[in-house]
């Protein structure tokens, strides 16, 4: 199979561009669109291709003023920590006791090769799900999620969500290791067993990872 250089193929495809140029004219049009113009690709350009060993799936961005930064789950540090966040933490230390906690930026992840994916790049202010139909899916989110299944080896994969778990069929499991469970918002995380609250999706993660000779990610303090 032939291999394409890093994102390239991707974010230079023309439904890619199709995409952006939908998000701009919303931007012309006085739309407050989150992220920023120059982090709806931060994600991407945190991990490089080769550099990626977890992708942890979201939905979209933070519609609130001031939140989105272009990774998923991930806040800018003058930001109040969003409650899925906050229970992301939580599983952090469920998995490893008794350390330092993770910034809410997820930079020190992101510079290990985390993934941090939404499957929608962009949203409008308070309008949840608004560019779910926009055309990320199919110009950005499935090419992603299937270069990283066809082309690399022994990643994790992390899908948090229904809208995240619905991504699962593009994923080679053969190949590697995936991961599913509810959102991890406080309504799912209040469920209790069979949900996020005690996946144990970081521990797992590592032991994948280390079994497969690959090192494993720090999850807690920066590295």
């Amino acid at each position: 199979m032939k291999r394409n250089s890093g994102w390239k193929s991707i974010r230079e495809s023309a439904e890619c561009r199709d995409v952006l140029e939908k998000v701009d004219d919303l931007r012309k049009e006085r739309k407050r669109i989150y992220p920023s113009e120059a982090d709806v690709f931060h994600a991407f350009d945190d991990c490089p291709f080769e550099k990626v060993r977890v992708v942890i799936l979201g939905q979209d961005p933070y519609a609130n003023e001031g939140q989105a930064i272009g990774r998923a789950f991930a806040v800018s540090g003058s930001t109040e920590i969003p409650p899925s966040l906050k229970n992301i933490f939580k599983e952090v230390w469920h998995d490893y006791p008794n350390q330092l906690g993770p910034e809410r930026t997820l930079e020190s992840w992101a510079k290990q090769g985390v993934f941090l994916l939404n499957t929608t790049l962009t949203v409008e202010d308070g309008r949840r799900n608004s560019h779910a139909k926009i055309g990320w899916k199919d110009a950005v989110t499935i090419p992603t999620l299937k270069k990283l299944s066809d082309e690399r080896e022994h990643l994790v994969f992390m899908l948090w969500g229904r809208p995240a778990e619905w991504f699962e069929h593009i994923l080679d499991q053969r190949r590697h290791l995936v991961l599913k469970t509810s959102h991890p918002s406080p309504l799912s995380y209040a469920r209790g067993a069979d949900h996020f609250r005690a996946c144990g999706h970081f521990c797992k993660a590592n032991s994948y990872l280390s079994m497969h000779g690959i090192k494993p990610i720090i999850w807690t303090h920066r590295p």
